[in-house]
């Protein structure tokens, strides 16, 4: 009777940490691990979409802009590719440029937070070339 009470002990003991061990990990995985949500951007002469942008504060989000039109354009958002943490791709000076046709990606944790966004070229802001993140 004493082995089998060990036995029993020690295999309760065992799962026990098993499920203190997996609980740990489910809440302590870092934003970086865990899967990005995923964002299509499409640019447009003379547009963004979606409008607005929602992002979930402190999560992981993969962003990829897609230039439909055959002209260039920049994604300019000043503050947010800033105070985000970016995992991979660049924003530098706040921005994302596109040639005509171009896609690029970006993946970053971003932090909570409303930005403007808008194309820098010559009148496209004024022609329509806005978008609002919201980041909650």
């Amino acid at each position: 009777m004493p082995a089998f009470r060990f036995a029993v002990t020690a295999t309760i003991s065992t799962f026990a940490a098993a499920a203190a061990a997996a609980l740990f990990f489910l809440i302590a995985v870092p934003a970086a691990a865990q899967p990005a949500q995923q964002v299509v951007v499409q640019v447009w002469s003379f547009g963004f979409g979606p409008r607005p942008i929602r992002l979930a504060a402190g999560k992981p989000v993969t962003l990829t802009f897609a230039n439909q039109s055959g002209s260039s354009h920049d994604f300019t958002a000043p503050g947010f590719f800033q105070h985000a943490r970016i995992l991979s791709g660049a924003a530098p000076g706040d921005m994302v440029d596109l040639r005509p046709h171009e896609t690029k990606t970006i993946t970053l944790i971003p932090a909570a937070g409303t930005y403007q966004a808008h194309c820098s070229h010559f009148l496209h802001k004024q022609m329509g070339m806005t978008d609002t993140i919201i980041v909650s």
